[in-house]
């Protein structure tokens, strides 16, 4: 593939997907490549070949015969989800506390400081939240010892960032979460193992709850 079609293709991949991420395009909707061609302003070869990288990540669902359509998340599929985060990711931070450098730490915090205040000013991105989040609980997993978990939970990236953003739909639980992760840094500042492990224990199934609450329970 050339510079113009790697270029293509990578425009085509990041339209799609974000238009799934933030709701544009809701599960279950099929995905006509001319339609997207034209919309994204590219041939059909790059929306066919970001179709298949979207298959692979989790976004799309491609039916022989019928075409791609936007993968649907279930119940089950949130409840199994959340279990393997409820899991690994307070265990991972038993051994991470101790390891992730000072600096990192004013990093997040920072970043989550200046999401609040933007939020409170009134300006929300509901993709900033939901890749925040990701980064934090990632980079708190990515330094426990056991790196398979890490593996583990970035395999479910593209499911977790959709119930990220199902989560923060409404500004109390948009404050909620940036007051949780200020909190989960906090304690992670203080190399509060056993602290920070409950923490995130209590995060991840208030996050599972909201989700419950807000989008499946009022199917």
């Amino acid at each position: 593939m050339n510079g113009n079609g790697r270029a293509s293709w990578a425009k085509a991949y990041g339209w799609i997907r974000e238009a799934i991420e933030s709701g544009q395009i809701v599960m279950g909707s099929p995905l006509p490549e001319n339609q997207l061609a034209k919309e994204i302003g590219v041939s059909r070869t790059p929306i066919r070949e970001a179709l298949r990288c979207l298959e692979q990540d989790g976004y799309v669902t491609i039916i022989p015969q019928k075409g791609a359509f936007v993968s649907r998340i279930s119940l089950e599929d949130l409840k199994e989800i959340y279990d393997i985060r409820k899991l690994l990711e307070p265990f991972a931070a038993l051994t991470a506390v101790n390891r992730i450098p000072e600096e990192k730490i004013d990093e997040m915090e920072k970043d989550w400081k200046a999401l609040k205040k933007a939020a409170s000013s009134g300006e929300v991105d509901l993709s900033k939240v939901s890749e925040m989040d990701y980064r934090t609980h990632m980079t708190i997993t990515d330094y426990g010892t056991n790196k398979r978990i890490g593996a583990i939970i970035a395999n479910y990236h593209a499911q977790i960032q959709l119930f990220q953003r199902l989560s923060a739909q409404s500004l109390a639980n948009i404050f909620e979460t940036i007051d949780q992760h200020l909190e989960i840094l906090e304690t992670l500042r203080e190399r509060d193992a056993k602290g920070l492990s409950n923490l995130l224990y209590e995060h991840i199934g208030k996050s599972e709850n909201n989700i419950m609450k807000d989008y499946f329970l009022r199917q």
